[in-house]
């Protein structure tokens, strides 16, 4: 079986969903684009970011988005999957 079509057998909260919808507002919709969690977590209130945090991972073991380690801060991307998911949103 395809990875794609087990993948789009999973389905996302309500969180998940405001977490990939934020994610690709975040990156423009841009596969090569490396935004840090700060930057996704902007774009909702305060009280429900660590939320956002934690629907971050779940994206990202789920396989709609990428995880970069860097010196600073962990910076986010889109896979393909995960855009295509967005848009569907």
């Amino acid at each position: 079986m395809c990875i794609h079509t087990e993948l789009s057998m999973v389905t996302l909260n309500t969180m998940e969903q405001a977490a990939l919808k934020a994610l690709a507002h975040a990156c423009n919709y841009s596969l090569h684009a490396h935004v840090p969690t700060e930057a996704v977590t902007t774009c909702v209130p305060k009280h429900l970011r660590g939320d956002l945090k934690k629907a971050l991972k779940e994206l990202h073991r789920k396989g709609y988005c990428m995880k970069h380690p860097t010196g600073g801060t962990t910076t986010w991307n889109l896979t393909e999957f995960g855009l295509e998911a967005s848009k569907s949103y």
